[in-house]
């Protein structure tokens, strides 16, 4: 950490499949030089290289939680390291990297109970670098989330009401940038007697197309869309899936920052 001058801080922040439900074994092994991981709730004294189960012991009991009831934890394998390591190869630019996500949940319980938590983990973040000495770049969100919502049959409109309005908390803590990663589908492959509840998928694909096309703080960088046949249940992917759409994410984050600086 003290070789650490200047960093990008990104809060990877959205429902299940933002934490991850693939296999850590199989995920992408993020360079040590990419950067780190800030654990705001279990180690807020430090950083920690990343890799996965990325966010693993970032639960808040009452808000931020990822954990079965019999207290093991459900985050098993995500997309983050990969996005992580795709960003620093093409930018060079290290990234802290900070958890806020728990699975089954909608943007109603977002607004209501959980965006509190979330902005909290990154300005502890923030503060944290600041009280060390690390400027701080770029500050931007990673957001996977809306398949609740759609089983929720929550309207386009009303779902990018709300997370416009979860953005402008996470703006009070300095943030830039949300950028989405798009629900896949429910998997109707598999499960064909529930194959109706894809159509709700789809309405939330469409408002999170709609957002980034007609609002520049939002930015369309990656999608589950095309993974359905790596689906190992009605909601989740294998490991495989996690990796391409984390590589997805890094490049297009890169991207749009115009690449290596």
């Amino acid at each position: 950490m003290d070789k650490l001058s200047t960093v990008d801080l990104a809060l990877f922040a959205g429902q299940s499949n933002m934490s991850g439900r693939g296999g850590a074994s199989e995920a992408v092994l993020c360079d040590v030089e990419a950067g780190f991981e800030y654990k705001s709730v279990s180690k807020p004294d430090t950083l920690v290289p990343v890799k996965e189960p990325f966010g693993l012991g970032e639960d808040r009991l009452g808000a931020l939680d990822d954990i079965r009831a019999d207290g093991t934890n459900k985050r098993s394998g995500s997309m983050v390291s990969a996005a992580v390591n795709e960003y620093y190869s093409r930018t060079k630019r290290k990234l802290v990297a900070v958890s806020a996500s728990k699975g089954g949940t909608n943007t109603e319980e977002w607004k209501e109970t959980l965006i509190g938590d979330a902005v909290r983990r990154l300005c502890d973040a923030k503060q944290f670098l600041a009280d060390n000495s690390i400027k701080i770049g770029r500050i931007f969100v990673v957001w996977c989330q809306g398949e609740s919502d759609g089983d929720a049959q929550r309207t386009a409109d009303d779902y990018i009401a709300n997370t416009d309005g979860l953005f402008r908390e996470f703006i009070k803590c300095g943030a830039e940038k949300i950028f989405v990663v798009q629900t896949g589908h429910y998997n109707y492959v598999k499960y064909p007697e529930n194959a109706e509840r894809d159509g709700f998928y789809a309405v939330i694909r469409a408002a999170q197309e709609k957002l980034c096309a007609e609002n520049g703080d939002y930015i369309l960088a990656g999608s589950f869309e095309p993974y359905v046949a790596e689906m190992k249940d009605q909601y989740h992917y294998r490991q495989s899936a996690y990796n391409a759409v984390g590589k997805t994410v890094g490049e297009n984050i890169a991207k749009y920052y115009g690449g290596e600086l």
